[in-house]
């Protein structure tokens, strides 16, 4: 069964609410997923939503940005077999 080798931002999470990251697996595959913290969810409501909600099965809400919170979640994601539930094929 492939595992989590490595994961990167693929957005700057300063300058978006919802922010790509890449998540790649020992067999070479490719998944995606948004994160988000809280805040910046509450921000991307206030100002970019259009309509009342939405629903994204591949969104993961963290405390805080920093790579040390991303990586706890996707490695306890992982741990618990949500991180494919959590993520989507990433398409080339």
């Amino acid at each position: 069964m492939p595992y989590l080798e490595k994961w990167k931002f693929d957005d700057d999470p300063k300058e978006f609410d919802l922010v790509e990251v890449t998540l790649t697996f020992s067999d070479g595959s490719e998944r995606w997923s948004l994160v988000t913290t809280p805040q910046k969810l509450v921000n991307h409501f206030n100002i970019e939503m259009e309509i009342p909600g939405f629903n994204i099965k591949h969104l993961i809400i963290t405390k805080t940005m920093e790579n040390d919170d991303i990586e706890k979640i996707l490695k306890y994601l992982e741990a618990n077999d949500e991180l494919t539930e959590a993520s989507k094929a990433l398409e080339c």
